[in-house]
Formats: structure tokens, sequence, C-alpha cells
């Protein structure tokens, strides 16, 4: 017999653990912190706010998959399921849908962050993903329900984005699927959609992806074909949009306390963008990722505002949705000029990266308690107007003001103050309406107007810290 001798087997490396530990450490950092911020939110208190209330009175009495209305169902199909949900199964639940959208904003964050691992350095995705979270100019896609649809979307594009840079079959349809139920959400992220299939594979393999632009193309020319047909008539607007707000919505008072803050930081990263705009004129073989980063923030910054050029543009509170996109291309140049401060001098990068999250967070506590105080405006009009107006004989109208703070209100209009009074009284039959002006009230029954000035407190919101740096100038009482 012949004994046969063989080598030993030549085991394979396990995975490195601290590769390991880099690779899934970060997000769990971004969890961390979207966890936290999400916490304040709630306890600071949640609930429904303008255009939430219309949502809200679908749900109520004609059925929780009634929720977005006729309209905004054609409009936007994956909008109707989302609000069906938010408003319908989980009405009277602010709570739980606030934390809803904390989840997707992590999960945002999260696939975010692992887009850009596949084109830049670690800590330069990093600050980008953490910029994105912590910077207070998409505060609504968090806190207000309405904006549900949005955030959802924004997900739903980041993802595909992320799914389609592993070019199988399989791969490709489910991205092309994601953007398409992305696009039937909010139509604002085609645009962004749109170029990134054509330009990420190429960044990536420096190649076109024929088969990947084919399969995103189909599904794209079905959602603009559907919007199209079915265009919510409230998109209407014979108006261009003042752009000149988008700096600031990105460097100055949509990221920043308005003031002094808002000013500097608006001339710093205007600056910012400026001088690295000139390495990549001058200096191009020396520049690295941070540089690019801040040219293609600014792509993304267009592509997101692109949507809105025929439509109202204000980018604070309500109007924040604006930048759902944009938001994204704003934290990604801001990024690449911090991260280039870092790499040239480690103290200067991390200063300038702590003042900017410090100040960006001040900022976002006191629009937290905006959005806080309005949810509570609104249940206190409900409650006061069923004291004083027991039994309405008309037109039930709220006075003495509309109170208003960065595109924040309780009630704006028929269409928010309407069916939360119908929910209040039990009553789909009432009529009601906000007065703007003087003759709003003394045109109206005095049996039927409601004074909620003793308990509307949003016109008091401005936390200790925003006072200090003068960040509360031009409010009332301030």
């Amino acid at each position: 017999m012949t004994a046969v001798v063989t080598e030993p087997r030549q085991s394979r490396p396990g995975p490195d653990p601290v590769r390991t530990n880099r690779r899934f450490g970060v997000p769990l950092l971004l969890v961390v912190i979207a966890g936290l911020s999400t916490g304040w939110h709630l306890s600071s208190g949640v609930g429904y706010v303008l255009d939430d209330w219309f949502a809200v009175g679908h749900a109520t009495f004609d059925g929780a998959w009634s929720a977005a209305g006729a309209e905004q169902w054609r409009a936007r199909p994956g909008a109707g399921v989302i609000y069906g949900v938010v408003f319908g199964l989980l009405r009277g639940h602010p709570a739980v849908v606030v934390a809803l959208l904390g989840a997707i904003s992590a999960s945002t964050a999260v696939a975010f962050w692992f887009l850009l691992r596949r084109f830049v350095p670690e800590r330069l995705a990093t600050i980008a993903a953490v910029m994105w979270l912590l910077l207070p100019n998409h505060v609504s896609m968090e806190v207000w329900i309405s904006a549900a649809n949005i955030a959802a979307s924004v997900l739903l594009a980041v993802v595909g984005a992320l799914v389609m840079l592993t070019p199988t079959a399989r791969n490709r349809v489910i991205a092309a699927g994601l953007f398409l139920a992305a696009t039937l959400s909010y139509e604002a992220v085609l645009p962004v959609i749109a170029v990134a299939t054509v330009t990420l594979p190429w960044l990536e393999r420096r190649r076109l992806d024929l088969r990947l632009i084919g399969v995103v193309a189909v599904g794209q020319a079905a959602a603009v074909a559907w919007i199209l047909l079915n265009w919510h008539p409230a998109k209407h607007i014979e108006k261009w949009a003042d752009l000149s707000q988008v700096p600031a919505a990105h460097f100055g008072w949509g990221v920043l306390p308005a003031g002094p803050v808002a000013s500097v930081g608006l001339l710093a990263g205007l600056v910012g963008a400026c001088v690295v705009g000139g390495r990549l004129l001058t200096r191009r073989d020396e520049c690295g990722a941070a540089e690019w980063c801040v040219p293609v923030g600014f792509v993304v910054v267009v592509l997101g505002v692109l949507p809105f050029v025929r439509y109202f543009y204000a980018p604070l509170g309500a109007g924040d949705r604006f930048n759902a996109v944009s938001a994204l291309g704003g934290a990604l140049m801001w990024a690449g000029v911090i991260d280039l401060l870092w790499s040239k001098r480690r103290e200067v990068g991390a200063t300038a990266l702590v003042l900017l999250l410090g100040f960006g967070l001040v900022a976002r506590l006191d629009r937290v308690e905006l959005w806080s105080t309005a949810a509570k405006d609104a249940r206190a009009i409900q409650r006061v107007a069923r004291a004083q107006v027991p039994e309405p004989t008309g037109v039930v109208v709220v006075g003495p003001e509309v109170v208003q703070i960065d595109n924040v209100a309780a009630f704006l209009d028929p269409s928010n103050i309407e069916p939360a009074l119908r929910i209040a009284y039990g009553d789909e039959g009432i009529r009601a309406r906000m007065a703007f002006r003087e003759e709003d009230l003394t045109s109206a029954d005095p049996g039927n107007i409601v004074d909620a000035s003793a308990v509307i407190a949003l016109d008091d919101v401005c936390n200790p810290l925003l006072r200090a740096i003068g960040g509360c100038a031009g409010r009332p009482g301030h």
C-alpha cells in the first residue's frame, strides 16, 4: 500500500476586523446621529401642521387610502401609497410617523455614504454624510409628515444609484424600479436620476452602461408620460422662481442662524468654492477628490433646483422641501471645502467643521421648535374653536391674524383649517378659513369668529442660543 502525502490546504485569510469595523462603524455613527436627532424631535412634541390636515381630513372622512386626495393619487401614485400609510393606517399617531421619517433619514445618510465611498476617501464621504444629516436646510423632511413622500423619494433615488453601480442584469432592473418609484412619489428627483444613470457608471468604470441607460430610460419615460397626463392643477404657476436665494439656502441662512452668522457662512462658503474652482482651473493635476466634490456638488444643487424654476421657491420651513435633492449637493460642496482645509492643516479643517455643525445645530433646534409649536397651536385652535363657537351657523373665521414664522404656521388657508375643524367638530359639513386682514373679521358673523390670540405661541419662539447671536431679529416680539 502506497501512502499518499498531500500538502496541507492553505486556509483563506478571514475578513480584516479593523477594515470591517471601519466599514460599518461610520454607518452606525450616522444611525446614532439620526436617532438622537429624531429623539429630540419627538421630545419637543410632534403633530399635524399645514397640509397634514388636508390628508388627515380625507383619511378621516373618506378612508385611509383616500388621504392623498384624488388629484394627488393621479399625479403622484407613489405619494398616494405613502400618504395612505402615514395619514391613513397610522392616523392619530404622528409620533410613530416622525420616528419613521427618522429611520428614512438615517437610511438615506447611510446609503449616501456607501455611494460616496465608491468614489471618494472615507473621511470625505463621512463629512458629507454628516453634513447632510445635520445641516438644517431640509428639516421639513424629518418633522413634517406631508413631506414623507419626498423623504422616501430621495431614499429610493440614492439606493437606486448605489444598486446600479454593481452591473448585473438583476441590479439594473432593481435600480430602474427604484428610480420609477422615486419619480412617481416626487418628480423633482427626475433630473438627478437621469444624469446619475449616465455619469456614475462612467466615473467608476470609465465606460457607459448602455443596458442600464436603456432600462432606466424606459421606466423614466413611462413616469414622465404619466406625470404629464395627470399633472396636478395646483402645479400650474406662471412665474419664475427667485433663484437668487439658492446660494443662501445652502451656505447662509438655509444652514445657519439668520443674521451675522449666516452672512459670514455665506461668504466663507462662496469664497471656499471659488478658491477650489481656481485650483481646478490652474492646478488640476494637483487636485484630488476634495476639490472635485465641489463642482460635482454644484451640479447636484442645480439639478435639484431645476424642477422649481417655474414654481414657488422659498427654501425655509415648509419650503425647505425644495432642497430635497440639492441638499445632497450642498453637503458635498461643504465637505469638499472642509476636507481640503483638513488636508492642508488638520486643526483648521476641524475648527471649520465644528463651527459649521455647531451653528447649524443652533438653527436646527430653533426650526424643530417652530414645527413643534405650530403643531401645538393647531391642537389649541381646535379646542378653542369648539369652546368659543360650539354650534357654527356659517363659515368659522379664525383670527385675529395668521401667525407664520419662517414659512411655518399651524394653518394658512381653508385647505388645512377646514379639515382640522371638521375633525374637531366631527362634522364634515363645517366650513372655515383664516383671517388675513381686518376686513376678514369685520365681514364675518360675530357668532362664528374664533379669537385664537391667547393660545397661539408660535410668535414667541426663539431659543436663547439663537437670540444671543441675533438670529431672532425681525420676528414678532423680538
